[in-house]
């Protein structure tokens, strides 16, 4: 998940905001072809894999089958789950914002449709949502505070401390 994406309840529904979607990209492609996705949540053990899905990102490409993932039928919307991944939101299409006018990326709104997680992640006693194998965030383009250098993409994972 990128680490710019945010999630809110409003009225009973559950809002997913990605802040920012690549135009050029294929979840931009096929939002506005299907209006529907899936957010996957990948923990660390599989992170190699999902870097291939990057590599592996062309138009014609299955990139998730190609990089060694396991795509599944979702309930609720035509996209895949992807099997391999301890949480699944189904959502669908509200509505994007280009971020300055003639802007490359654009944010997006989602709609959650359906939720399914695995349950040993529910118990933090077990694998659960936080630390390695809980939730895990793309860093883009971290940058140096003093100098604005931008260094090397990263991962990285909440932690709890009380």
């Amino acid at each position: 998940m990128q680490s710019w994406s945010t999630f809110v309840g409003d009225s009973g529904e559950f809002i997913c905001i990605i802040g920012s979607v690549s135009k050029d990209g294929h979840l931009y492609q096929s939002l506005k072809e299907t209006k529907c996705c899936v957010l996957n949540f990948p923990s660390y053990d599989i992170c190699d894999k999902c870097v291939q899905t990057i590599k592996n990102n062309g138009f014609d490409d299955d990139e998730i089958t190609l990089s060694g993932l396991t795509a599944e039928k979702a309930k609720t919307v035509n996209a895949p789950r992807i099997a391999e991944c301890f949480l699944s939101i189904e959502c669908e299409f509200l509505w994007e914002r280009e971020h300055f006018e003639g802007s490359p990326n654009v944010t997006v709104a989602l709609r959650a449709t359906h939720i399914c997680m695995d349950s040993d992640h529910y118990d933090q006693n077990k694998l659960g949502r936080y630390g390695k194998t809980g939730y895990m965030y793309n860093v883009h383009s971290p940058r140096n505070p003093e100098t604005g250098e931008v260094t090397p993409d990263c991962f990285g994972a909440l932690e709890l401390y009380r």
